[in-house]
């Protein structure tokens, strides 16, 4: 089973000479022991990312460079991530501010060589009031992505969610949430092009052991973002430092036959919690706790 990272902190850290194929992320990690990454496509919000707006052929170049550093250090695109906020969107403004956008990272994805792209789910359910809101408006965008997804040969993975609720001031479920509510995401597509992509600590945010998620979602899962947390905030915290079993966790995957790569998504922002200079020791501790599911995993007799 293989190791991945997200690539953003990293990206971020290097400032805009990070953003499109710096070789020395690339080479650290591969150094560390990672076999791959979730490459950030964007990180702007709103669906507005600048590079997108310049020539064709400027963003294609760039993106071109991305893909030469990553061969070049030896990584493998497992998966990448779009720009996000598509919870930020009432259901009828997506195909007017998102849909030409996403159209360019999933080609961006296919440059890449990977395989999935992870887009979030339209969230606007509030402790799942208008639930079916954000279903009808999510199968309405799945619909116009899946053409733009078969013509590229990549897939979607859906991500289960959280949101915060401004009245009650905590974060709580919102429309695919539950690993019942990625199915249904991933089902009422009617296309192989929707997958699940499991996020950890969201799921924990719910009140949802992620192992419980695994045997639950069992084959559809295909893709993982991977951290920790307290039960209560987002902290993308590396595995192990939180409150998520992880043990039962990593045997979960291996009963359900996990076959695609453990990618964290474990923050390494140099920032108040974590200072530059030790950017890279997190990661490496971040690795080892994640070879240690992979090992646990492998040990693991999937279930008939």
């Amino acid at each position: 089973m293989k190791t991945g990272v997200i690539s953003e902190d990293f990206q971020r850290a290097f400032g805009d000479e990070g953003r499109f194929g710096n070789k020395k992320i690339f080479d650290g990690i591969k150094a560390i022991g990672f076999d791959g990454v979730d490459y950030t496509i964007g990180y702007t919000g709103h669906c507005q990312d600048p590079i997108f707006s310049e020539a064709r052929g400027v963003w294609v170049k760039k993106f071109g460079d991305v893909a030469a550093a990553l061969r070049s250090s030896g990584l493998t695109a497992f998966q990448t991530h779009a720009t996000f906020p598509t919870d930020r969107f009432a259901p009828g403004e997506f195909d007017e501010k998102c849909l030409d956008l996403f159209r360019k990272e999933i080609e961006v994805t296919a440059m890449l060589g990977a395989p999935y792209i992870v887009i979030h789910p339209i969230n606007i359910a509030v402790n799942r009031r208008r639930k079916d809101e954000d279903f009808a408006a999510n199968m309405r965008a799945f619909e116009m992505l899946d053409l733009v997804l078969s013509e590229f040969g990549v897939k979607l993975g859906v991500e289960n969610m959280f949101v915060w609720d401004s009245v009650r001031h905590r974060n709580c479920p919102t429309g695919c949430s539950a690993p019942e509510d990625m199915i249904a995401y991933i089902d009422g597509a009617h296309s192989p092009n929707f997958v699940g992509c499991l996020d950890t600590g969201h799921m924990f945010i719910n009140a949802i052991e992620p192992a419980e998620a695994v045997r639950t979602l069992g084959s559809r899962l295909k893709l993982l973002h991977v951290h920790d947390n307290d039960g209560s905030h987002d902290l993308h915290a590396a595995p192990g430092t939180g409150k998520i079993d992880w043990a039962d966790f990593a045997r979960a995957l291996g009963e359900v036959g996990y076959d695609g790569a453990v990618c964290l998504e474990t923050s390494f922002k140099p920032s108040g919690k974590i200072a530059p200079e030790l950017m890279w020791d997190y990661a490496r501790f971040a690795y080892a706790v994640a070879r240690k599911i992979t090992d646990i995993a492998e040990s693991t007799p999937k279930k008939a």
